[in-house]
């Protein structure tokens, strides 16, 4: 499919403009000047270049309708696509089923515990066989032990428990021949031959592939060949990392962080055994090349963001100024706070400089994928002088939120329960429940998440009178305040159910 230069923009890695350059950006702004209003459309950088254009070609028509020349920022990662593939892989993987089933048996054993933590670590454990039934429930997309729920006063997990999983895991000949055959399969090398010890044959002569982060295998392979080759021993440290991730989803259940106890399972697993294959790596790659399209300004080769705002301000204080709007879906959120934090830039900038008084006009966020503290940095340069009029957040209430599965028979929650449990960062590390603009929980549950930056962005939005700012969908108050999206990513879309994008025309069309 090929660019029509006057309404798209395409960014490849660093946010470098690429497929365009800075003559089209040039001709793309001079075509500004025939418009009253301009909407700049970010999507969500978690599909295709291809898909991008798609989308964006079917909601061109319906923003020209509403007397807006469309912008789109084109960028891609794939991360659906990523995360799709390989967790299809990723279940197939018998180590992953054989250690999700293990944690599910005493994850429900202890929530579910009303004698209280005890020396003896003998919790009351479903059977292998209502494990085995719960765990195939996927296939129909239903949730294994949904209606399991933490005792009152839950308590931690206490040593002799973990022993007693840990040591369910050791016994378990099953396991031990998947640890040897990854070690196998990422060992070659390895002779053709069977050791027994303690009466549990591992078999040399197989081996397999696993997308466990290559860092878990070659920690796995470093401790076969320290002893030996023995894959008994890598057993030993995969089952220590296993009773780490049971204490820890307790500790989410204890501090009502979890995600309910497959999903929460399913999330730690993934963390701790796969997250170099989930996606980690592209969406925080992503998440750079959103900031980094600002960087560098006037310096080789051009970044399209701040070339286009820079062309946006000559436009401007050129004598044209037309109403401008951003509507930014999911990770275009994350686009566009570092935009937001740019324009206040530029209109200080010597060179640069937009008129002092410049706004957007409609600032709209569809399913927002970023977080609670880049969004209040953006909202602090909005305080010092303000940077849109209007704010409007568009978003699934959590009932949706976490009824579908974004992952079919593998993930039972959205792609931001995804993100917010498995592929964020927070200081540097890997992150769990990380509260994201987009997501119900987060405003719900003030008690839980009384972080200063989510109360600050709790505080913004009500300070519009009758929740005006957020529409959780399923919802319809009129003009302006409907949305029937489903699925995360239905919100832009203009086909059968396209009450948000409606919203989202007539706010561009009649105002608030």
């Amino acid at each position: 499919m090929s660019l029509d230069k006057r309404f798209y923009i395409h960014t490849g890695k660093d946010g470098i403009l690429q497929d365009t350059n800075e003559a089209d950006v040039r001709t793309l702004v001079e075509e500004l000047k025939k418009s009253a209003k301009v909407v700049i459309h970010l999507h969500g950088g978690l599909v295709t270049k291809e898909q991008a254009l798609e989308k964006a070609e079917r909601l061109k028509p319906t923003y020209l309708q509403a007397g807006a020349h469309p912008i789109f920022m084109i960028w891609e990662s794939g991360f659906v696509e990523t995360i799709g593939n390989n967790l299809q892989e990723i279940n197939k993987e018998k180590i992953f089923a054989l250690v999700v089933k293990k944690l599910l048996k005493y994850t429900v054993g202890k929530l579910t515990d009303l004698s209280g933590a005890k020396a003896t670590g003998q919790l009351r454990l479903p059977n292998d066989i209502e494990v085995a039934t719960e765990f195939n429930k996927r296939q129909q997309n239903e949730v294994p032990f949904s209606d399991v729920r933490p005792v009152p006063n839950l308590k931690g997990l206490i040593e002799a428990e973990r022993k007693r999983f840990e040591d369910a895991l050791a016994t378990d000949i099953d396991f031990q021949n998947e640890v040897q055959a990854i070690v196998n399969g990422a060992r070659p090398e390895a002779e053709s031959k069977s050791t027994t010890t303690k009466g549990i044959t591992a078999l040399h002569r197989r081996s397999t592939q696993t997308l466990m982060s290559p860092k878990v295998v070659d920690d796995l392979v470093a401790d076969a060949a320290e002893k030996e080759g023995k894959g008994i021993f890598s057993t030993a440290k995969l089952i220590l990392i296993a009773g780490t991730i049971l204490k820890r989803i307790i500790e989410r259940f204890i501090a009502k962080r979890d995600h309910g106890v497959y999903a929460t399972i399913i999330e730690e697993v993934l963390r701790e055994f796969y997250l170099a294959n989930v996606g980690a790596m592209i969406w925080n790659m992503m998440k750079k090349d959103t900031a980094d399209t600002f960087e560098q300004i006037s310096q080789h080769p051009t970044r399209a963001g701040w070339f286009f705002v820079q062309e946006l301000a000559r436009m401007i204080t050129g004598g044209h100024q037309p109403e401008i709007s951003v509507v930014a879906h999911s990770a275009g959120a994350i686009y566009a706070c570092h935009l937001l934090e740019h324009l206040d830039w530029a209109r200080n900038a010597p060179n640069h400089a937009l008129p002092e008084g410049f706004k957007l006009k409609h600032l709209m966020f569809l399913a927002p994928a970023c977080d609670f503290a880049l969004f209040d940095r953006a909202l602090t340069s909005h305080s010092k002088a303000a940077l849109f009029e209007d704010f409007r957040m568009f978003a699934l209430s959590d009932r949706l939120e976490s009824g579908y599965w974004e992952v079919p028979a593998i993930y039972p929650r959205s792609l931001l329960y995804f993100v917010s449990g498995i592929v964020e960062k927070e200081h540097d590390e890997s992150a769990y429940d990380l509260p994201l603009v987009g997501m119900e929980r987060y405003y719900r549950e003030s008690e839980i998440y009384s972080q200063p930056e989510i109360e600050r962005v709790r505080q913004f939005l009500m300070r519009s009178t009758d929740h005006r700012s957020e529409v959780w969908s399923e919802d319809d108050r009129g003009a302006g305040l409907a949305s029937d999206a489903l699925r995360h990513g239905g919100f832009d879309s203009t086909q059968e159910r396209s009450k948000t994008i409606a919203a989202v025309n007539q706010i561009l069309k009649e105002g608030w």
